[in-house]
This record gives structure tokens, sequence and C-alpha cells, in this order.
């Protein structure tokens, strides 16, 4: 930064201010525990520096000129400043660690994050959790999250890449959609599907999933479409149709029984998973390591849970 004008080191305004409070050279040396000599110095140093002089030598106790008036409360405003920036600063440090700001999708964010985030607000109630979302898992731009979800290849740069599971999509309904789909015919036609349009080309339409398993299908007026997968989920947990299900949105809703798999070609994107990113700015906050530490154990018990063997009948 350019100053308008150079400034007398900074040590100056010190010793100014502890003979302005002491009025005496003498006490003010003592306080600053150096020499009377000394202060006399840098007091003469500090008036030829600001060309006129600053206290009255002939009163006693010494008294302020104008301009040491003048300077004295320039000093003090200035000092008085300085603390509080400092505790701003140390204020702001100790609420990095105490605040948690997560980027994610809302369909995420709904049936996948927070039916697991009150575990980690057990185990550290001190942190403040804030989730910002955004309409779909395209990399957001996020710039004041701590910790952010994204689906995708995971060839980001702007952070800390930490992949957590492979994504998968099944076709999935409400159950009693499902059963009277049986036997499903391989024809689409006559079936209700329903529509997530985004502009992220990652997620995949049924357009694309009917091209990829190769199943016939014609035009149907009773498709539904949205642009999110909250209201996409909820219509079909009311039974108006199959929509594609993404492991992250409705895999929990099928191991409540809430959604059934329709019984239809399952599909795992190419270079498609779920990861993490953290950025440099939040890498060494403690909310940001805390959370993290909690993901990683999360995510290897609902592996472990997962490729252990289903009960006998």
């Amino acid at each position: 930064m350019t100053l308008p004008r150079q400034l007398p080191p900074l040590r100056l305004f010190s010793v100014f201010r502890a003979i302005a409070g002491h009025r005496t050279l003498r006490a003010a040396a003592r306080a600053l525990n150096v020499s009377q000599p000394a202060v006399s110095k840098s007091l003469r140093e500090l008036e030829h520096w600001v060309g006129i002089p600053l206290f009255d030598r002939t009163r006693r106790p010494l008294a302020l000129t104008p301009g040491g008036e003048m300077l004295l409360t320039a000093i003090e405003t200035s000092f008085n400043l300085l603390a509080d920036t400092l505790d701003d600063i140390t204020r702001l440090h100790v609420e990095r660690g105490r605040t948690l700001r997560i980027s994610c999708s809302i369909g995420f964010a709904t049936y996948w994050l927070m039916q697991r985030l009150s575990t980690f607000s057990a185990a550290w109630p001190d942190i403040a959790v804030s989730v910002m979302t955004t309409a779909h898992d395209a990399a957001p731009d996020a710039p004041h999250a701590d910790v952010m979800f994204r689906y995708g290849h995971g060839r980001w740069t702007d952070g800390e890449v930490i992949t957590l599971f492979p994504e998968q999509i099944d076709p999935v309904a409400s159950p009693g959609f499902v059963d009277r789909l049986r036997p499903l015919a391989t024809d689409l036609s006559d079936i209700a599907l329903i529509h997530v349009d985004v502009d992220d080309a990652s997620w995949r339409s049924w357009n694309g999933y009917l091209q990829q398993t190769g199943l016939p299908r014609g035009r149907n007026g009773a498709d539904l479409r949205f642009n999110n997968y909250v209201q996409a989920t909820q219509a079909a947990l009311n039974g108006q149709g199959i929509m594609l299900g993404w492991r992250s949105i409705t895999g929990d809703l099928v191991a409540e029984g809430r959604l059934h798999v329709a019984g239809l070609p399952s599909i795992t994107p190419e270079d498609g998973a779920y990861h993490i990113v953290i950025p440099a700015r939040s890498a060494d906050s403690p909310a940001t390591s805390h959370f993290v530490s909690w993901l990683r154990h999360l995510i290897a018990q609902e592996k472990e849970r997962a490729d252990q063997p289903p009960p006998p009948p």
C-alpha cells in the first residue's frame, strides 16, 4: 500500500503515548523500561518528524501542545483500531473451528446428507453447520463453502478431492406401482416415466438410459417432468411413475422399502462417483478436519455393512 507520506518509526508513537500518559520523562522511561535519555532522544526525533513541539516544556507536569493533542488523538484512535482488528482476527480464527459450511445438491442434501448429519452434530455439538444447496450436482461454484459434495469425474483442481462412493442408477417406483408392473414388459410405452430436466449432461436422462439398455419406448403423454430430484422423488413416492434412481438419492428409500427397484437394468455411470472437495482456504480448519474424519468413518461403516452377506431366510 502506498502511503500519502512517509511515517516516522512506529516505536516513536509508543514513546510519545507513554510520555502523554505519565506527563514526565522519568515516569515514561520507567513504564517503557528504558533510560530517561533514550525517552528524551525519541521525543526529539518525533518532534523533528512532525516539525513542531509536542509538549510545553515550561510546565510541570508536561502539557501537550495543540499539535500534541491532535497527534495523541490520532494515535489513540489508530491503536484502538489495531486492537479491535487483532481481536476480530482472533475471533475469526476461533469461529472457523466452530462453523462448517457445506455445499451440495438439494437432492443429495435431502435424501443422503440430512439422514446422516445428526450423528456428526451429536459428536461435535459445538460446530454450527450450514448447508448450501444447488439445483443439481454439477461442480458448484461455492466460494464460501468449507466442504463441497460433487458428483463427477473427480479431476477438479480447486481443492483436495476425496472419493466417497461410486454411483449406480436403478429405475425405481413406489411399491404399489412396481406391483402393477409385474411381469414387466420390455416396452415402456404405456408406463409413465418421471424425468429430471437439468443442464448438466452427467445426469443421465431417460433417453440416454433407453439408448444404453436398448429398451424400446414410444411417446407417452402421461410422463412427468421436473427440474430437480426432490420433486421427482416425491412424485415416485406418490406412485406417479418410474424414476431413474441414483444411489445417492434413492438408495436409502429403497433400503427402507419406500421405493422398490422396478426390475429394469441397472447402470453404473462411467467415470462417475461422489466426492468431497476441500478448498485450500478451509484445509486447516478444525471443523473441516472433524467433518472429513467423521465422513471417512461413516463411508467405511456403510461399505462394511453393504459387503456383508444377507442373513439366511
